[in-house]
């Protein structure tokens, strides 16, 4: 056993402020106990000017901060990661934490190398690392948004996969609506004043809103079947979704909705939006729609929060199970669950149609949601739990958490 803290490195590529991985591992980090856990961030530059995360600097009384980026120098092949690779060697960390290996190409090609003894990816980036055990040991994921079998669950990853337990949310999260008011967290802008006709909807409240602003790389020709199912069986329904940037991609993508039947002059696309319009284009529409295969995570946070039905139907991988997760652990009735959660396609167009035309129904919904979503946040057993995984992963144990004296381990 050591009489020191145990040395944790969390390195990212995207810990900036408003990522959504800042916003789903933020809370956590920032509340482990510093008596146990001495915390170094690493911010990976890829792109120029970025600054890291406020949360960072919550405990700089002891956390250590680095930013590092490409320099001049670095010309040849590799001569980036060797540089930042001999620093983080000489601080002798126990365990490496990457937050979204697979996210950044820097933390990627970085994390190909072993410079601690235990090393692991995490959840921030829904992906294997795909390297070897003797580089990345461990995969660290919830159970709630796993497949049921571990063995399965397993072979998604190469990794060893380590689960946090099922029935907790799996993180400290904070509410993105200011308390009390009609307000973006993210951006300070009132979101409430906002009708259908200022996202160029129709106004008429008997025209449903079928909504899914996911980015587009998550619209897969799968998900194609199931926009165009749903207008067919709501023959004034509308669906709403996000325009990709690419005007070619646009395109292809287009011509795929109507190669699988969908009534085009029923669909409208929106460039992304600034926060609070986004949240107030949740709170005109009328059925919220996961993507499929890959959903949606920080979205549907924001949906629960918002009080609104979502509709989901959960695929084979972590990326697809996210919404999953939440209904399960939050406290919504199994009536509400039944009403969300789809196991088939043909029961996804049948979930979010009867949501759609059944206002009783989904009122009922949306009020189990209100009333349960304050489950989603400032979960401390959620701290607890990455706290006892880490500590069972690390290659030290404490021999005890203050000396005979009473006082906090000894800086290191």
């Amino acid at each position: 056993c050591i009489t020191r803290k145990i040395k944790l490195l969390v390195i990212s590529g995207v810990l900036t402020e408003g990522h959504s991985n800042t916003e789903s591992f933020g809370g956590m980090l920032s509340r482990l106990d510093r008596t146990v856990f001495h915390v170094t961030y690493v911010l990976l530059q890829e792109r120029p000017n970025s600054t890291i995360a406020n949360f960072t600097k919550a405990q700089s009384l002891v956390d250590h901060i680095h930013i590092f980026s490409k320099e001049e120098q670095d010309i040849s092949n590799g001569a980036w990661t060797n540089r930042i690779a001999k620093h983080i060697e000489s601080w002798e960390m126990d365990i490496i934490f990457y937050l979204d290996l697979t996210m950044s190409t820097y933390a990627r090609r970085l994390g190909m190398q072993r410079l601690a003894p235990v090393q692991i990816n995490s959840i921030g980036h829904p992906i294997t690392s795909g390297h070897d055990r003797s580089i990345i040991q461990y995969y660290i994921s919830w159970a709630a948004a796993e497949l049921p079998s571990l063995e399965e669950a397993q072979s998604h990853y190469t990794e060893e996969l380590l689960l946090l337990p099922s029935d907790i949310v799996y993180q400290y999260y904070e509410p993105r609506v200011v308390a009390g008011k009609q307000v973006s967290r993210i951006d300070g802008q009132r979101f409430d004043q906002f009708t259908r006709t200022d996202f160029g909807l129709p106004p008429n409240n008997n025209t449903r809103v079928y909504l899914c602003m996911q980015k587009p790389f998550k619209f897969h020709p799968e998900f194609d079947e199931l926009l165009c199912g749903i207008m067919s069986k709501d023959m004034h329904g509308w669906i709403v979704l996000h325009r990709e940037t690419n005007p070619a991609n646009q395109n292809m993508f287009e011509h795929r909705l109507k190669d699988a039947g969908c009534d085009m002059t029923r669909i409208a696309f929106l460039d992304q939006q600034s926060h609070h319009r986004l949240l107030a284009l949740y709170r005109v529409s009328t059925v919220i729609l996961d993507s499929y295969p890959a959903g949606g995570d920080t979205t549907t946070r924001e949906v629960l929060e918002m009080g609104k039905a979502l509709v989901t139907l959960p695929a084979r991988l972590l990326g697809g199970r996210w919404s999953l997760g939440y209904m399960s652990t939050i406290g919504l009735k199994e009536s509400t669950k039944k009403a969300l959660i789809a196991s088939s396609p043909e029961e996804y167009i049948r979930l979010a149609v009867e949501l759609g035309l059944d206002d009783v129904l989904r009122e009922s919904v949306e009020v189990d949601i209100r009333n349960s979503v304050k489950n989603l946040f400032h979960r401390d057993d959620a701290i607890g739990a990455w706290e006892k995984i880490l500590l069972d992963i690390s290659p030290y144990h404490q021999c005890h958490k203050k000396d005979t004296e009473g006082k906090h381990l000894e800086e290191l």
